[in-house]
């Protein structure tokens, strides 16, 4: 047994916090009342002078309860549902009663004076027999469930649990005495562990336990128990077909007696839980418990105190034990060679151990490298087995004594071209001295170059050794200086592990002949036409700004023999042709226009609304037709040329001189915009642009206003007038 009954009375509060919120019944108390703490059955009352506590029980018709208070000082009360007292007394009380009908009872006590009180208000849910059943005869059994995983007796926190508590438990409330013994017949579905908890005895009593089944019955225990001995547990095993008989007797008249009874599965998976390979396991006697494993797998095993564990490996389909003896202390397990998985069976009525899964892998490969070195062996030269070594960086690794792994041999692939040498440097840092072997091994014939093996004993404290290689696959190997000793140990020997860390270093000495291969004829034949190809794809974009240029150049002579442009589209529009159309055809005369000379350009446009120029810029705005705005009131065609010197971060703005503000709706070609604010950018010398200008806003009159880097110096540029934006006629 995992627990004693010392064990269960010093359980932890916490434990006994959680055990009161799942109880049936309901506590109160006033608010001097300073605690109340709830075990199993028993409730414990920290009182001041003054204060009350109560709680209820329900009770059905003939439905025996037991009403318990120990103190020194209080007034204890019994009232039922009627508010009628069913009993009272000072300085404790003691009652058991048969309800005459449903309702709910009520205990009180009344604190005189400071002090602790402990009380229980316990209905039984267990019926005891007039007789005693002979085995194989029918009577009425109470069948305990049996615990799952998700109860009360599974609490990982505390694995005393396992042994019986209150809570999910059969209870069974009695009144014994000499000439009048209880009988409680209890049965389970199936092989069951169950455990027999006597709370309460208000005098000395006698307990007797008997396993029937259907011809025969035996005595497992008999016990003589009074208050000192309290609470008191017994667990027994009850196998298929059997069920359990206790008797109680009381050595005075009245004996009030409340236990509890509850069975576990004898067989089924033990209760784990695991968080990244650590944890613990629950169970009772005969449940097991999987662990999927292989070579370099450890598992820690830690019994807490009566926990017996069985451990068989999983060989080539059969559990194999190392040996006939349970572990009971910590021990660490290693797989035996072949094993897939472990299973724990608990052999003692409970069990409680803690769990840490551990690996011992090489190369984070989750294997163990092979300790032998074969230079035929194709998988280990292809890095299938445990991976390559870095040709620049670090590894770890560890040779296990306990499962005789006294060497470990890793792959080294260098990827060069032919005749290239390169030198190889290893550096080991371990605990105690190892031995290095370097094989390289010629990638022509695949043999062994043994005027470049190396074989040395390094102490493990950053030693190193080299050795030059070629191009393809080599082997490392790293072992024990003292493999004999180890091996001539038994299997599963706690001997220490030694892990070790690999850092290695290359170079190049010489880098070879580069490979050329001599193409055949069909590549010749489509690389060639592959080529004229994409020669042809490489000219479409020239040919097409070529035309778009071409283009460009004969609308510019076409509007330079042209005057009064802007003239003719208000013609236009008044003739009815479309306002999409116009709009077109301004946007493309804006980049054309652009090549002219400003002057030609203004000309082609017509006589300016603002014309303004300086020595840096010449500045030119039309006010055009409204009809041609698509999100503004007004439309603005605005053109610059730039002097001798390029303007950077140039930016135009329309400022209303009076009145309210205008916004820019939208600019075309397209400029970023803000607010009053049109953003070009840079001005190349020389150059022109022409924009057309959206403007929103109630404003009837706006200045054109030019601000740049001349040179990396400010500049501005501002028209004398404004640029009326209604129409004098129209106004």
């Amino acid at each position: 047994m995992l627990a004693n009954r010392t064990c269960m009375a010093k359980r932890g509060a916490a434990a006994l916090f959680l055990l009161l919120l799942c109880s049936l019944t309901v506590a109160s108390g006033s608010a001097n009342t300073t605690e109340v703490l709830r075990n199993e059955a028993w409730y414990t009352v920290q009182g001041d002078a003054g204060s009350t506590w109560s709680t209820t029980l329900d009770l059905d018709v003939d439905q025996r309860g037991i009403f318990v208070v120990t103190c020194t000082s209080c007034e204890a009360h019994v009232t039922d549902g009627d508010g009628a007292t069913v009993a009272s007394a000072v300085g404790g009380l003691h009652l058991t009663h048969v309800a005459a009908s449903s309702t709910t009872f009520t205990l009180a006590v009344d604190f005189v004076a400071e002090e602790e009180v402990v009380a229980m208000a316990l209905a039984s849910t267990m019926d005891d027999l007039d007789q005693r059943p002979v085995p194989g005869a029918t009577a009425n059994a109470a069948v305990l469930p049996l615990t799952t995983t998700g109860d009360h007796w599974w609490t990982g926190t505390d694995h005393v649990r396992l042994d019986a508590g209150w809570e999910g438990a059969d209870t069974a409330v009695l009144d014994v005495s000499d000439d009048a013994p209880a009988h409680l017949l209890a049965s389970t579905n199936g092989a069951a562990w169950v455990d027999v908890t006597v709370q309460h005895a208000s005098s000395e009593i006698s307990l007797r336990l008997i396993v029937q089944n259907a011809t025969s019955e035996a005595t497992h225990s008999t016990h003589t128990l009074d208050e000192d001995d309290l609470p008191f547990n017994q667990r027994l095993s009850v196998g298929e077909g059997e069920r359990l008989l206790a008797l109680i007797e009381g050595t005075t008249p009245n004996t009030g007696v409340a236990l509890a009874m509850a069975a576990h599965p004898a067989t089924g998976a033990m209760h784990h839980h695991l968080t990244e390979g650590e944890g613990f396991v629950v169970g009772h006697g005969g449940q097991i418990m999987a662990l999927d494993v292989n070579d370099t797998d450890a598992l820690h095993l830690g019994p807490a105190a009566g926990t017996d564990v069985q451990v068989h490996h999983l060989v080539q389909g059969t559990w194999v034990s190392t040996s006939s003896l349970p572990v009971t202390n910590a021990t660490v397990v290693w797989p035996l060679p072949g094993a897939v998985a472990l299973r724990l069976t608990c052999s003692s009525p409970a069990c409680f151990a803690t769990l840490l899964h551990t690996t011992a892998s090489d190369l984070g490969s989750g294997e163990d490298a092979p300790g032998y070195v074969d230079i035929t062996d194709q998988a280990l030269l292809d890095g299938n087995l445990t991976g390559h070594l870095p040709l620049n960086g670090s590894a770890n690794g560890h040779l296990i004594r306990a499962i005789h792994d006294v060497a470990d041999v890793f792959p080294v692939h260098i990827d060069a071209w032919e005749d290239s040498i390169h030198l190889v440097k290893v550096t080991v840092w371990t605990d105690e001295p190892v031995r290095v072997e370097l094989f390289p091994i010629n990638p022509l014939t695949g043999e062994l170059d043994e005027d470049e093996r190396k074989d040395e004993i390094l102490n493990g404290q950053g030693d190193s050794v080299s050795a030059q290689f070629g191009r393809g696959t080599h082997l490392i190997r790293i072992s024990l200086v003292d493999a004999d000793a180890v091996l001539n140990t038994s299997w599963g020997d706690a001997l220490p592990v030694l892990n070790y860390t690999l850092e290695m270093a290359h170079g190049v000495v010489d880098e070879g002949d580069e490979p050329w291969f001599e193409p055949d004829e069909a590549s010749q034949i489509w690389g060639e036409r592959v080529r004229w190809i994409l020669g042809f794809s490489f000219l479409i974009p020239v040919a097409y700004l070529a035309q778009m240029q071409r283009r460009r150049t004969r609308l510019a002579k076409t509007m330079m023999a042209q005057r009064e442009r802007l003239r003719r589209i208000v013609q236009r529009l008044d003739e009815g042709r479309p306002v999409e159309q116009e709009r077109r055809d301004l946007n493309l005369a804006l980049d054309a226009v652009a090549t002219l000379d400003f002057e030609d350009a203004c000309l082609s446009w017509g006589n300016p609304d603002l014309r303004h120029r300086t020595d840096e810029l010449a500045l030119a705005a039309w006010r055009l037709d409204p009809r041609l705005a698509r999100q503004g009131k007004h439309v603005v065609l605005v053109g610059l040329a730039a002097g001798p010197r390029t303007w950077e971060a140039t930016a135009l703005r329309f400022d209303a001189p009076v009145g309210a503000s205008c916004t820019v709706c939208a600019v075309e070609p397209r400029f970023m915009h803000h607010g009053e604010d049109v953003f070009l950018d840079t001005i190349r010398a020389g150059s022109v642009v022409f924009l057309t200008v959206e403007l929103d806003g109630e404003a009837t009159m706006v200045d054109v206003e030019v601000n740049g880097l001349v040179e990396a110096e400010p500049r501005a540029a501002r028209a004398p007038v404004s640029l009326l934006l209604d129409d004098v006629e129209e106004a």
